[in-house]
């Protein structure tokens, strides 16, 4: 299993779009040509609930090294959802199957009354 994000949530993170931290662009390849591709992952502790992300770059910089890379589609949605909030922390990860197939997990963690929770299956466990 790869992280390929760790990041506690700006206020444009819970707002607008999840700001996509460009050493992880390989993991997510955006097809050439294009600015954008569509890709899904599944909530951490719980594989029946899926999440329809789109990653894009600016298409002004596509091969330049500020391509400014953004989360969309369900992130806003995720967001809600799991009652998301600046300061929160969300972690991507992603598995690799033998045959090359390609598997992302999202989960969220939170403070609660200063402590520490991690959120799966509807549930908040302590880390």
């Amino acid at each position: 299993m790869v992280e390929l994000i760790n990041k506690v949530l700006s206020q444009t993170d819970v707002e607008c779009r999840l700001s996509f931290p460009t050493a992880s662009l390989w993991a997510i390849p955006i097809p050439q040509g294009q600015n954008a591709v569509e890709f899904q992952a599944t909530s951490a502790g719980n594989n029946q609930e899926n999440w329809n992300f789109r990653l894009s770059v600016r298409s002004s910089n596509i091969d330049d090294k500020y391509k400014k890379p953004e989360l969309t589609g369900d992130w806003l949605r995720f967001v809600r959802e799991k009652s998301l909030r600046k300061g929160n922390k969300i972690i991507l990860t992603m598995e690799v199957e033998a045959n090359g197939v390609r598997h992302y997990n999202i989960g969220a963690q939170m403070k609660l009354m200063g402590l520490g929770f991690q959120f799966h299956d509807g549930l908040f466990t302590k880390f």
